[in-house]
């Protein structure tokens, strides 16, 4: 099966994290993005940012890689995952996503779905790093 390799930066602000969803999909995704070129991680997760939300970011640290089932693809994900704070003012226009929002850890009572990738595996460790609350 091919492996897709896939940058996310999630940013947490009053405990809760950015999620976007793209357009006509349900289910919410991280930011982020495949590696063009040579780019490094940190480099396209910046790209990445900046195109989708037209804000900057600071990269604080790596939460982790980790493997699963990709959503939209029949495929393995493997996501190296980046603490990120944003500088600006969040300005949602790429033409691939609907919506922009910080996602509370109640979000199945508000029946928000996310990927296997966010709910089983970065969500806990976010948890366990303390960035977020449990």
């Amino acid at each position: 099966m091919e492996e897709i390799h896939k940058i996310a930066g999630i940013a947490i602000k009053d405990n809760a994290f950015l999620m976007v969803r793209k357009v006509g999909k349900d289910i919410w995704t991280s930011l982020g993005g495949k590696p063009e070129g040579n780019e490094s991680e940190k480099e396209t997760l910046l790209r990445e940012i900046e195109g989708e939300i037209h804000c900057s970011a600071e990269i604080i640290k790596k939460i982790g890689d980790f493997k699963t089932k990709a959503v939209f693809d029949d495929a393995i994900l493997r996501l190296s995952v980046y603490l990120v704070e944003l500088k600006g003012e969040v300005r949602l226009d790429d033409p691939e996503l609907e919506e922009c929002r910080f996602i509370p850890k109640n979000y199945k009572e508000l029946g928000i779905k996310l990927p296997d990738s966010v709910e089983n595996h970065i969500v806990s460790a976010l948890v366990k790093e303390g960035v977020l609350k449990g």
